[in-house]
């Protein structure tokens, strides 16, 4: 069975990636099985799925939501995806890939530690991203092998 992907964007920005590309990282971290609905969202949509479903009163750049065992919504807002390629020197459609690759991590059931940081590193390594990785507030991991 192949599972079904969409992606929505709600915001204004459109140099994120293209579907067939997420589509790809899609299939390569959660298999063709998994269900994946990705959604672009402004910087207060992501605030308030962070109060609501984290009690975070933040604006995070991905958020990941299992909603059951082979299906998962992926949250990430380009605004904060911006702001860290600028900083990060990177292009936003690269930033918003490694998000991508995080996100499904997360509906793998991943928690942040060192499982998750070698997966990461495996999965830039196959898609070409090299960048750091700002995912976790404050943090600055280098993802280069």
């Amino acid at each position: 069975m192949i599972g079904v992907f969409s992606v929505t964007n709600l915001t204004k920005h459109t140099a994120l990636g293209t579907r067939a590309h997420f589509f790809n990282v899609k299939n390569k971290t959660v298999g063709k099985a998994f269900s994946v609905s990705l959604v672009f969202a402004g910087a207060a949509h992501m605030r308030r799925l962070n109060s609501a479903y984290r009690n975070k009163s933040y604006t995070p750049n991905v958020l990941a939501f299992r909603l059951a065992k082979n299906d998962g919504e992926i949250f990430i807002c380009p605004t904060v995806a911006a702001r860290e390629a600028r900083a990060e020197g990177i292009a936003l459609s690269e930033r918003i890939a490694y998000l991508v690759i995080h996100g499904l991590l997360h509906l793998k059931v991943y928690a942040h530690g060192a499982t998750m940081t070698q997966s990461e590193k495996r999965l830039c390594k196959i898609f070409k991203l090299q960048q750091l990785d700002t995912t976790h507030r404050g943090a600055k991991n280098l993802l280069r092998n």
